[in-house]
């Protein structure tokens, strides 16, 4: 099959087009037929080797952690579905090696869902990262409620424009902030109101609105960002970071939560994810196609920031 892989850590240049042998099936496993594949922060910052310490790697790595496309084959065990089911899934494998830069991957049945209905395989793509990212993080570990106030840091982003709409969803009132040309694109997701961080402070913003002080904050860009972030949420409040957590020490002082997430599979709210944007609950956040070949040049578009939702590979349209 045909594949973008890296034989070391280094920047884009070493990613390379290559033809790898097919990946043998489990017998709890099925085998996609890649459609589109999407592009995220953490493929550059694996090829870089930034996570070469928290993470084993078998070389050569096959980037990608999205996937979207039809079964191609399925290991004996697996009776939830069906070869030339359309399907998406979220990748991830204990080890770095195998990835979503290809023609086809083998994963467990239990990565994969069903693709919604009414969307394109390229739209699909664009999901399963970011949809499980933003699910895991305002349901499973910060518990957001109804009635709750949130901040979304970086809302135009493919993990923050899910984040707003999920927290809308659940019935919590939402703040984000964004850059100025995407400060209508949050409005349309549904945020309640959108801090253009090029002209307002958000701190002062969040402030005068809130003295008593949020809910909980989800932060996605670390740094100073986080620590004023922080200092904005009430006590019993939780702040929640994809990145690295806030300081147990600084949490502790302040009275609140500090939570980490790094997303894992699971085919199970994947469905839930597909439910919602089948009923029109969820929009899915805007797409660029780039071609597979295009892949160095697709990272280093994602690793200059300010994307606008997702960029998508077309492996095999």
């Amino acid at each position: 099959m045909k594949a973008i892989t890296f034989d070391k850590f280094g920047g884009a240049e070493e990613l390379k087009y290559r033809d790898i042998a097919n990946p043998v099936v489990k017998d709890d496993e099925v085998l996609i037929n890649i459609k589109y594949t999407s592009v995220n922060p953490i493929d550059w910052k694996i090829r870089q080797g930034l996570f070469k310490d928290r993470m084993t790697h078998n070389f050569p790595v096959i980037p990608g952690w999205d996937a979207a496309g039809k079964i191609a084959e399925k290991g004996k065990n697996v009776n939830n579905f069906n070869v030339g089911d359309e399907v998406y899934a979220y990748t991830r494998k204990d080890a770095v090696s195998e990835g979503t830069y290809s023609e086809y991957i083998a994963v467990p049945s239990s990565f994969v869902s069903l693709k919604p209905k009414n969307i394109d395989f390229a739209q699909a793509a664009a999901i399963p990262l970011v949809g499980l990212t933003a699910w895991q993080s305002l349901f499973d570990i910060g518990k957001l409620q109804k009635g709750q106030t949130i901040l979304i840091q970086a809302g135009a982003g493919g993990v923050g424009s899910f984040a707003i709409q999920l927290a809308k969803y659940i019935g919590a009132t939402v703040i984000t902030t964004t850059s100025t040309a995407n400060v209508e694109y949050c409005k349309k997701l549904g945020a309640d109101r959108v801090i253009d961080y090029k002209i307002e402070n958000f701190s002062e913003v969040v402030k005068k609105a809130y003295p008593q002080g949020i809910d909980f904050v989800y932060e996605m860009v670390g740094g100073q960002v986080m620590a004023d972030s922080a200092l904005l949420i009430k006590k019993g409040g939780v702040i929640v970071s994809i990145y690295l957590p806030l300081d147990k020490a600084e949490a502790k002082r302040l009275g609140i939560r500090s939570e980490y997430c790094f997303v894992r599979p699971s085919g199970e709210q994947l469905a839930e994810i597909t439910k919602l944007i089948d009923s029109g609950k969820i929009q899915i956040p805007q797409i660029e196609k780039m071609s597979f070949k295009d892949a160095a040049r697709a990272q280093e578009k994602n690793r200059q920031g300010h994307t606008r939702g997702k960029i998508v590979l077309e492996i095999n349209p």
